[in-house]
């Protein structure tokens, strides 16, 4: 008996209702392997499926880098300052320059 019409023995095969193949695979019968963004992870263990540089999300999301240009451990994705290290707000004086009342007057 052929039970997926794939033309291997159901007695033959490790997937037997699975047309697509005949043996699991990595992600078993029923799922396929298909690596969409050529990453290496096949889609179904990949979170990121279209996003190559990708398996999860990671704080960014999908597409989107976790880079963290100045280093203060803040993704520039969600840091209002990605080139000043000592802010990821710009505050009142903006991004690069200290919020620092020198004259005390507030």
């Amino acid at each position: 008996i052929d039970t997926d019409g794939d033309g291997e023995l159901d007695c033959g095969e490790a997937c037997p209702t699975d047309p697509n193949k005949t043996e699991p695979g990595i992600c078993g019968c029923g799922v396929s392997d298909v690596d969409s963004d050529s990453d290496g992870t096949p889609d179904c263990n990949d979170n990121c499926p279209s996003d190559h540089t990708k398996t999860e999300p990671g704080v960014c999301g999908c597409g989107k880098s976790d880079v963290d240009t100045d280093g203060d451990g803040t993704p520039n994705c969600v840091d209002g300052c990605p080139y000043d290290s000592d802010k990821t707000e710009p505050g009142v004086c903006g991004c690069g320059s200290a919020d620092t009342d020198t004259d005390g007057d507030g």
